[in-house]
């Protein structure tokens, strides 16, 4: 049998074909794992078979990776995601070891049927003479390194020019999308010089359906857009068809970059249209995160679902303190010596440190921060980074060298330099929050807030930073839904996250729900979980383990736990808050004098 190309070049043979399959499975250093060669196997011998209708998940699944007849691909996506590695480890060996063989094999995305294709220059019903290898490098070919000539530019070709990290051309170096500008002006964002760098991959079609075609292709500009408002990323987004644009990087720059891939398919079911989303840690190809999304289709816009499914999947994937920014912090672990990667490993490191606020992890990040803008004084997110952590030296008595006031304009200087580089870094826009509120003016502090969120209403963050400058503004009727909605949008949410729902149960007095809320809040090891803890043990008569968390506040904040009043009024806490907690410990603390159980 034999097989015409898309572009009508010459017929293969079953033969030649064959010949070349054995010749990648033949190759030591074609990276397939024992499953996908039997699945490289399976597909080619059905298409030479005449049975290309036969090559599906199902059956896929039962002759390759031993599922029964009742395997559901939806809920075992094996077959899709062994299908995707395979075609790496293709794009791998093609761009290297077999860049000078006959015949192309290419699996194109959205389905399991293999391509065969001759490569121009090539003759496929003859020998190709086996590459000396020398043994002391694998891999590496005597071969003289052939000119790509015309195959490179044709489509059915273009994944044979891409290394295993970038599996298609990317489309432009930059994503463009609309940011908050005062002109609402289509602005191109440029590329941080430092971050995380993700590649977001088109969408696959998991049925044919016209619907399910425009939302594939709608979420994957969608995500990119999304996902460049986080500032520590870097956003790629890829396409089968065009070139890096002028001045870009390289295909093979941004091979080496490339840390994650954001990847998807895209089905519909009678009136639902159903999304799957995954991370995959492209070094090993682990998937980090995956999620399923269903909405109704009927009576709704495809924006809306457009809109819907695409801000939780940039949440979750471009979150400070999700899956991909906390592996990338593990492997800064071990590269902080790098020059290259110092600075943003001072970034990381400062972001650790405010999740959690330990003292004894303060000075160094501080410290690293510091030197980091003196080398680089235009590292926009060390700046921002630096607000923060020069505020908290203010309001936590690390800085006994300035005046309160004095603190605070020094924080609001590192600040301001951050927004002068980049008005819409998130992070400036809320250390200045930050500020204004221990400065003493809430209006500008609220104002700040509000804009890092309408830059950003994807990052928890931003969310959660809003509803706690209106929960200080004693505004829980918007700062309760904020934190609500912030606590949903996190992969794992802070523990200070719950301090407002604790603070606004303490209000209404409904004192379960306050414990459930000041349980969560007081994982953190702050002394206002602990106040929380002791005030809802003690109104629900546990003593043993109100007198815990007294001797527990005591312990981390002898103001707080002795002077109340004046605690709360240095962190410009409500009246209503004010008089609750005050109220509350009292009665805590006489409950613990009277010897109350």
């Amino acid at each position: 049998m034999a097989y015409p190309d898309v572009n009508d070049q010459p017929c293969l043979d079953d033969v030649d074909i064959r010949r070349q399959l054995d010749r990648i499975l033949a190759y030591p250093e074609f990276q397939a794992s024992d499953r996908r060669r039997d699945l490289l196997r399976y597909i080619v011998e059905e298409a030479l078979a005449g049975r290309p209708s036969q090559i599906k998940a199902t059956t896929i699944a039962m002759a390759v990776f031993d599922r029964g007849p009742d395997f559901d691909q939806q809920s075992d996506p094996v077959v899709r995601l062994e299908a995707r590695k395979l075609r790496r480890d293709l794009d791998n060996y093609y761009a290297g070891a077999g860049r000078d063989d006959p015949i192309l094999i290419a699996v194109p995305k959205g389905g399991y049927v293999p391509v065969f294709s001759p490569m121009i220059g090539a003759q496929p019903d003859q020998d190709v003479p086996q590459e000396t290898v020398d043994p002391g490098i694998p891999g590496q070919a005597t071969a003289p390194e052939p000119a790509y000539g015309g195959w490179r530019s044709r489509t059915v070709f273009w994944r044979a020019a891409l290394t295993v990290t970038v599996i298609a051309l990317l489309v432009g170096a930059l994503v463009w999308v609309t940011r908050p500008e005062e002109q609402g002006e289509v602005v191109a964002l440029a590329m941080p010089s430092r971050g995380v760098t993700i590649l977001v991959e088109d969408f696959e079609l998991g049925s044919v359906d016209e619907l399910a075609t425009l939302l594939a292709q709608g979420l994957t500009h969608a995500v990119a857009a999304a996902l460049i408002r986080f500032p520590d990323l870097r956003i790629f987004r890829a396409s089968a068809q065009g070139s890096p644009g002028a001045g870009s990087p390289s295909i093979e720059e941004i091979s080496r970059q490339v840390k994650f891939v954001v990847a998807g398919s895209v089905w519909r079911e009678a009136d639902d249209l159903f999304v799957r989303a995954e991370l995959i840690r492209q070094a090993d190809q682990q998937i980090l995160w995956s999620e399923r999304y269903a909405e109704g289709a009927k009576g709704r816009s495809l924006t809306e679902i457009e809109d819907e499914i695409s801000s939780r999947i940039a949440s979750v994937v471009g979150q400070q303190y999700g899956l991909a920014m906390q592996d990338h912090r593990d492997s800064l672990k071990v590269a902080r010596s790098d020059p290259s990667v110092q600075g943003f490993a001072c970034v990381a490191r400062a972001q650790i440190y405010r999740r959690t606020y330990r003292t004894e992890e303060y000075q160094a990040a501080r410290d690293c921060l510091e030197e980091t803008v003196r080398k680089d004084p235009d590292y926009v997110r060390a700046w921002a980074m630096l607000a923060y952590l020069r505020n908290d030296a203010t309001r936590f008595g690390h800085d006994t060298a300035r005046t309160r006031e004095a603190g605070f304009d020094h924080a609001r200087e590192a600040a301001l330099r951050a927004l002068d580089l980049d008005p819409n870094d998130t992070d400036a826009l809320q250390a200045m929050s930050h500020i204004e509120q221990y400065s003493g003016d809430m209006d500008r502090s609220i104002d700040y807030a509000r804009r890092a969120v309408e830059v950003n209403p994807n990052d928890p963050a931003a969310v959660a930073n809003l509803g706690i400058r209106y929960h200080i503004h004693g505004r829980y009727d918007l700062a309760v839904p904020l934190m609500q909605q912030a606590i949903k949008l996190s992969v794992s949410p802070p523990p200070f996250y719950f301090h407002v729902l604790a603070a606004d149960h303490l209000i209404k007095q409904e004192w379960d729900d306050m414990l459930s809320a000041a349980q969560r809040a007081s994982l953190d090891g702050w002394s206002f979980g602990q106040a929380m803890l002791a005030i809802a043990h003690n109104e629900l008569s546990h003593g043993r383990a109100a007198a815990a968390a007294l001797g527990k506040l005591a312990e981390l904040d002898p103001v707080l736990s002795e002077t109340p009043r004046v605690w709360l009024d240095s962190h410009q806490a409500s009246p209503a808050l004010l008089e609750a907690v005050v109220a509350g410990l009292k009665r805590a603390n006489a409950a613990q004098r009277n010897g109350l159980p």
